[in-house]
């Protein structure tokens, strides 16, 4: 997707100022904001969200995630066995973020879509939250996702997505012992099979 020089730049500037925008996944919309307090209150306020539900984080690769949270090499070879995008993984934050993103514990998803890559790589990790008020059906449309959320143009980086299943959510109780299936727990169950990572975990024993 082409986006001009001018409209990137009033997006990423929305973005810095702690404004939320949508931004496309390979399954559906996001609604991404940087993980300040001004801006998660914002983006809580739109989507109608309650504080207690956590939301997780995009980045653009693993690399980027290693600046927010630990990542055991057990865990970066999960990330890499299965499709990008596919594995929502939370890991333990290097330093106590927002309890809103899940305070000591974060659930990180790297994007592998190519223009929202450059985004994350341009401003930083970004809340990965589907793009719809809470209760209300998401859409595959990013643009019509913003415009429901009460978001212009200027606070949307348009796309399709596929609106195929969610990525697959997951908590490792300890990767150093990562042996077996019973130490990953899939919290919610998305493109990836609980059998899928049940069987890749018994590949490491």
């Amino acid at each position: 997707m082409e986006v001009g020089d001018s409209q990137w730049d009033t997006l990423v500037e929305k973005v810095l100022s702690g404004l939320p925008i949508v931004y496309p996944t390979p399954n559906l919309p996001a609604l991404g904001c940087l993980t300040t307090t001004a801006a998660l209150d914002e983006l809580f306020r739109i989507k109608n969200r309650s504080p207690e539900m956590v939301v997780s984080l995009a980045v653009a690769d693993v690399e980027q995630a290693k600046e927010i949270v630990d990542v055991p090499e057990q865990a970066k070879q999960l990330l890499s066995d299965f499709p990008t995008g596919s594995i929502t993984l939370i890991l333990s934050a290097k330093k106590t973020m927002d309890a809103r993103v899940g305070g000591e514990k974060v659930a990180i998803r790297v994007i592998s879509t190519e223009i929202s890559q450059q985004l994350l790589r341009t401003v930083g990790p970004l809340t990965a939250t589907s793009a719809n008020v809470s209760g209300i059906a998401p859409v595959s449309n990013c643009l019509v996702a913003a415009r429901a959320l009460g978001l212009n143009e200027k606070q949307c980086l348009s796309g399709y997505c596929s609106g195929e299943p969610p990525s697959t959510l997951i908590r490792c109780k300890d990767y150093a012992a990562l042996v077996s299936g019973k130490q990953l727990e899939v919290l919610r169950e998305g493109c990836i099979s609980k059998e899928e990572v049940n069987a890749w975990s018994m590949k490491m024993i």
